[in-house]
């Protein structure tokens, strides 16, 4: 499996699929989710990683709109997702 695909899985089973099977999460939430999906898979995996860090987690950052409809979607696992992304993936 190379490192793209790698990145892919880790976000689909922590983070992506959870957004998009749960019948509680707004439409607004789940689109943005499909469309972080459909960027990512068009990034190299150090691309894939700045671009979670500079969309998903630096939610002060003016086009980071992602990050903050997760904290405020009610996501609890989100930091745990950040945590765990960042030491799978710290070597990239």
């Amino acid at each position: 499996m190379n490192k793209e695909q790698e990145i892919l899985d880790f976000m689909d089973v922590n983070l992506f699929n959870p957004i998009l099977q749960s019948p509680s999460t707004a439409e607004r939430l789940k689109s943005a989710t499909r469309g972080l999906r459909l960027r990512m898979k068009q990034r190299d995996a150090q691309g894939m990683i700045q671009y979670f860090w500079n969309t998903v987690v630096d939610t002060n950052a003016k086009h980071a709109n992602y990050g903050r409809m997760l904290q405020n979607g009610g996501f609890p696992e989100f930091e745990e997702v950040v945590n765990n992304f960042r030491v799978r993936f710290k070597e990239l």
